[in-house]
C-alpha cells in the first residue's frame, strides 16, 4: 500500500478471541513492556483492543515508510501520550467491535470511536455547554447528536496532548472548526459503521484523509 494522503487511518474489527497461537504470534511482535502491559488486562476484549492498536499502529507506521521496530522507540509525554522522535503523530482508539488508529505527517491527529447504546444522559451534562446539552434533549435522536459531540470532544483533547485534564465543556464549536485555548482544530467524520461514531481531530486545515481496513482474525 502506498500513502498518498497526509492523515491515515487504520482500523480493525473483531467479535471474538484469537486462538491462543495465532495471538502469541501477534504479540510476540510487540517490545516485551508493551506485551506486559496488555497482559495486565483482564478481559480477553480489552487485551485485544490494546494488542489490535498497536498492530495498527505498526502496520501505519510502515505505509509512512517508518522500520518495522519503530514500536520499540515508543516515548510517552506527561499525560502518558505516547509519541516518538520523528515527523509523524498518531492516536488510537476502540470501542465495542473495533479498533482504529490515525496517522498523520501534518501536525497533530486525535480520534475517538464510540458505540451509541444507552446511558443517563444528565451524567454528562456538566461536559456539555448548555447549547450543546439543548441540542442533544430536543433531538428525536439524543444519544446520536451526544455521541457526536463526545468523540468530537474526545478527538480534540487527545490531539491536543494533554487528555482528560482539559475541561470538555472548554471545547467550543464553531462553523467546519473546534477551538480550544485560541488554537483552531478541524474534524473529520469517519465511517466505519453507522453504530459507530467517530471524529478525528487535526490542527491542518488542508488535510486529506485515506481509509484502510485491516483483518487481524480469519
Amino acid at each position: 500500500m502506498v500513502v498518498t494522503d497526509n492523515l491515515l487511518i487504520v482500523y480493525t474489527h473483531f467479535n471474538k478471541p484469537l486462538l491462543t497461537d495465532r495471538r502469541q504470534d501477534y504479540a510476540v511482535q510487540l517490545p516485551m513492556v508493551l506485551q506486559q502491559k496488555m497482559n495486565r488486562f483482564r478481559r480477553w476484549q480489552d487485551q485485544q483492543a490494546f494488542l489490535f492498536g498497536k498492530l495498527l499502529l505498526q502496520q501505519a507506521l510502515y505505509f509512512m515508510g517508518y522500520p518495522a521496530d519503530s514500536l520499540y522507540q515508543l516515548q510517552y509525554n506527561e499525560y502518558n501520550r505516547p509519541f516518538l522522535e520523528q515527523p509523524v503523530d498518531f492516536n488510537i482508539s476502540h470501542a465495542g467491535d473495533y479498533v482504529i488508529c490515525a496517522i498523520t505527517t501534518r501536525g497533530r491527529v486525535g480520534i475517538d470511536i464510540e458505540l451509541i447504546k444507552p446511558i443517563n444522559l444528565e451524567d454528562f451534562q456538566h461536559y456539555l455547554t448548555p447549547q450543546e446539552w439543548q441540542a442533544i434533549i430536543s433531538s428525536p435522536v439524543s444519544y446520536e447528536v451526544f455521541y457526536n459531540y463526545w468523540t468530537i470532544k474526545e478527538s480534540v483533547i487527545k490531539a491536543d496532548g494533554r487528555g482528560l485534564s482539559i475541561p470538555l465543556r472548554d471545547i467550543h464549536f464553531e462553523a467546519g472548526m473546534v477551538r480550544l485555548d485560541k488554537h483552531n482544530w478541524f474534524i473529520h467524520p469517519i465511517t466505519v459503521d453507522p453504530r459507530y461514531p467517530c471524529h478525528c481531530a487535526t490542527n491542518c486545515a488542508e488535510t486529506h484523509v485515506q481509509i484502510k481496513k485491516i483483518s487481524f482474525v480469519d
